[in-house]
């Protein structure tokens, strides 16, 4: 009897099944997800990025201020009104310290700082909201009875509406008395500023 040679039946590979297939549909699929997640993630960042801007635009424009304080140096020979505020414009939020009824005692009266006699202003703190913040430091020549002192937020600050924390010290030299021994410091004070949405 003779034998007929042996036969291997043929395996029935399934389309993508071959070791040489199977690699090829892995790397298509890792390109396919690759490219799916980098999708998503530049529609999330622009979706952040828009959000960011709706958020700022959520504020309607205008000042939103903390309550106004008034300050007397020692021995009672300067005083000073003042009254931490946020500016929302359209470009970014600003610190804005409005200065008031600054003035000194003399001669048994109180007078109005002038250019002759003006009080030398520093004004320094934070501004938070979440977890964004500024610290910002100012200072200038007060030679009027009014005035204020600003700082923009830096650049890529997106706080919007919503409740702000608000540090400040302020510090008053004169007017008129220029001794150290009169000046005005008010200890660090703790505002909470609401900025309402549109």
């Amino acid at each position: 009897m003779r034998l007929s040679p042996r036969t291997t039946p043929e395996t029935p590979y399934r389309q993508g099944t071959t070791p040489m297939a199977k690699r090829t549909l892995m790397r298509r699929t890792a390109i396919g997800l690759g490219a799916a997640l980098l999708a998503l993630s530049g529609t999330a960042l622009s979706a952040s990025t828009a959000a960011a801007v709706q958020q700022r635009a959520a504020v309607p424009d205008g000042e939103y201020c903390g309550p106004q304080e008034s300050f007397y140096g020692s021995g009672q020979y300067t005083y000073g009104q003042t009254q931490a505020c946020l500016e929302f414009t359209f470009d970014r939020p600003a610190i804005k310290i409005k200065l008031s009824e600054v003035q000194y005692y003399w001669g048994g009266a109180w007078y109005y700082a002038t250019a002759d006699y003006p009080a030398r202003v520093r004004v320094a703190g934070e501004v938070n909201i979440g977890t964004q913040g500024w610290n910002y430091d100012v200072s200038g020549s007060q030679g009027a009875s009014t005035g204020s002192l600003s700082a923009h937020a830096p650049s890529g600050f997106d706080g919007g509406c919503g409740t702000y924390s608000v540090t400040m010290t302020y510090h008053q030299n004169g007017p008129y008395w220029t001794d150290a021994s009169r000046d005005i410091d008010s200890g660090q004070r703790t505002y909470s500023i609401n900025v309402p949405c549109s």
